[in-house]
């Protein structure tokens, strides 16, 4: 996206071929532009309903965020694909060792803005 300078899904191809390499039974993709900082990015996907849904994607174990910075226009483009329904067994007990680890961090409600995949942010 950064290098065209084009907000859009399929600015490399569709979704659904993109992600199919991975394995993933369901997946969802959140994407941004003109956000200086992760939290800033993640607070409009919170704020929208749609983003929203995907970040709770139900089944998710595998979350991955890019950002790159337009050399022409000097925007910050953001991507997240969220993922889920792996098939390996021993992937989704190392994922919910993890989740367990996450759960027994002691944090405040109010230090989350969001829980995702166990994780507070």
């Amino acid at each position: 996206m950064a290098a065209k300078d084009v907000l859009d899904h399929s600015v490399l191809g569709s979704f659904s071929t993109r992600v199919a390499p991975s394995g993933s039974g369901q997946a969802a993709e959140n994407i941004a532009y003109g956000y200086d900082s992760f939290p800033k990015t993640l607070n409009q996907w919170i704020e929208s309903s749609g983003h929203r849904r995907n970040l709770l994607l139900h089944g998710a174990s595998r979350v991955g965020v890019a950002s790159v910075k337009s050399s022409t226009s000097g925007r910050t483009y953001w991507a997240m694909v969220i993922a889920g329904g792996y098939e390996n067994p021993k992937r989704a007990e190392a994922a919910a060792k993890t989740t367990t680890v996450a759960k027994n961090q002691t944090r405040t409600a109010q230090d989350c803005r969001m829980r995702i995949l166990g994780l507070c942010l």
